[in-house]
C-alpha cells in the first residue's frame, strides 16, 4: 500500500512539474510575442522564467533522489550479501590455485611410431599457490571406467590422466612427466607406484617438496606432461580439461599441429561452475584467419568451482 500511494505521489509531482514547464514556456513565448506592450512583457516574462527554472530544478533534485535511493539499496544488499558469503568464501579462496595457467600441443605422431592411431598431447601447467603439502604427485590411470579418476586414492595430487586399458602407463612413449618445479626448482623424483582402479591400474609420479619450501607463503607451481590421445580416422577431435580444486583468474590455450589439418577449431566452456559473478569472460581463437583454425583461447578470470570442464574441437581433413 506504501509503494503503491509512493507511486501515485510520484506521478502527480512528475505531473505538475510538466504542467508549470509547460506553463512557464507559455508565458516565455507570450512575452515574447507582446514586445509591444513592454510591462505586460516584462510581466510574462519574469513569470515564465520562475516557472521554468522551478519545474526543472524539481525535476532534477527527484531524479537526483531516485538515483541515490536506488544506489544506496544496491550498496546495503551487496553488503549484506558480501557479510553472509563472506565466511564462506574465504576459506575456499585461500586453498585456491591462482593464475592458473594451461598450454596443450596436438601433435600426430612421427612415422613408424608405434601407436600410429594416437596423438601427441604436451602440456605445460602452472599456478600460485599459498602453502605447499610434504609430496604431491601426478598420475596416469589407464582405465576403461571414468570411475577410476574418482576412485583413484592419491592425495594431493596435481593432475590426473585417463587413458585407454590397452595402453601401458609405463610406457614412456604414452605417458611422461617432464619436470615439477616449485619456485624455480626442480623437485625430487622418487621411483613410481601402482595403483588399483576402476576397469584398469594407475601409475603414480611422487615427488618431494623441500622444507624451506613448505615455510614461506605463495608458491609458483609449473610442471609438463606428455600423453597420448586416440584420434584414428575420426574428423572430430574433442580435447578437455577439469579442474579438480578452486581455480582463479585461469587462462586455457590449445595449439593444433597444421600437420593434422585442422578446419575449424571450436571453443567452449559452457560447462563451468563459478563461484561468484561471471563477468569478463573471453572465449575466442588466439589468432585471426587462416590462423584461427590452429589455435584457441579461453579466459575466466572468475573463481571456478571442482568439476567445471572447458572443451575445444578440432575438425580435421582425413585422407
Amino acid at each position: 500500500m506504501a509503494v503503491s500511494q509512493e507511486r501515485q505521489l510520484r506521478k502527480i509531482l512528475a505531473l505538475a512539474n510538466a504542467l508549470g514547464l509547460t506553463a512557464g514556456l507559455v508565458c516565455v513565448v507570450a512575452a515574447a510575442l507582446l514586445t509591444h506592450q513592454p510591462v505586460l512583457a516584462t510581466v510574462l516574462s519574469l513569470v515564465g522564467g520562475a516557472f521554468v527554472s522551478a519545474s526543472a530544478v524539481t525535476l532534477a533534485i527527484g531524479s537526483l533522489t531516485v538515483r541515490e535511493t536506488t544506489e544506496q539499496v544496491d550498496s546495503a544488499v551487496l553488503r549484506g550479501m558480501q557479510d553472509v558469503l563472506g565466511p564462506v568464501r574465504d576459506p575456499l579462496f585461500a586453498g585456491a590455485l591462482s593464475a592458473y595457467r594451461y598450454d596443450c600441443l596436438l601433435s600426430p605422431a612421427p612415422a613408424g611410431d608405434a601407436h600410429p592411431d594416437y596423438l601427441y598431447q604436451s602440456f605445460r601447467i602452472s599456478y600460485r599457490i599459498e602453502s605447499l603439502p610434504k609430496a604431491v604427485t601426478i598420475a596416469c590411470l589407464a582405465s576403461n571406467d571414468d570411475a577410476g579418476l574418482d576412485g583413484f586414492t592419491g592425495s594431493e595430487c596435481l593432475l590426473r590422466w585417463m587413458i585407454d586399458d590397452n595402453l601401458d602407463p609405463d610406457d614412456p612413449e604414452i605417458f611422461t612427466v617432464g619436470v615439477v618445479r616449485v619456485d624455480n626448482r626442480d623437485l625430487e623424483r622418487k621411483p613410481p607406484t601402482h595403483e588399483t582402479v576402476a576397469g584398469g591400474r594407475a601409475r603414480v609420479e611422487h615427488f618431494t617438496v623441500p622444507h624451506d619450501a613448505q615455510v614461506t607463503i605463495g608458491h609458483l607451481v609449473e610442471l609438463s606432461v606428455t600423453a597420448r590421445k586416440f584420434v584414428g580416422n575420426d574428423r572430430r577431435v574433442r580435447v578437455q580439461a577439469q579442474v579438480f580444486r578452486h581455480v582463479t583468474d585461469a587462462e586455457y590455450r590449445l595449439t593444433v599441429d597444421p600437420a593434422l589439418k585442422p578446419t575449424r577449431l571450436s571453443v567452449n566452456a559452457s560447462e563451468i561452475s563459478a563461484l561468484g559473478a561471471t563477468h569478463g569472460a573471453s572465449v575466442r581463437a588466439t589468432f585471426p584467419a587462416p590462423f584461427n583454425n590452429t589455435a584457441g583461447l579461453i579466459q575466466l578470470p572468475f573463481p571456478l568451482q571442482p568439476g567445471s570442464v572447458m572443451a575445444f574441437t578440432i575438425d580435421r581433413e582425413v585422407d
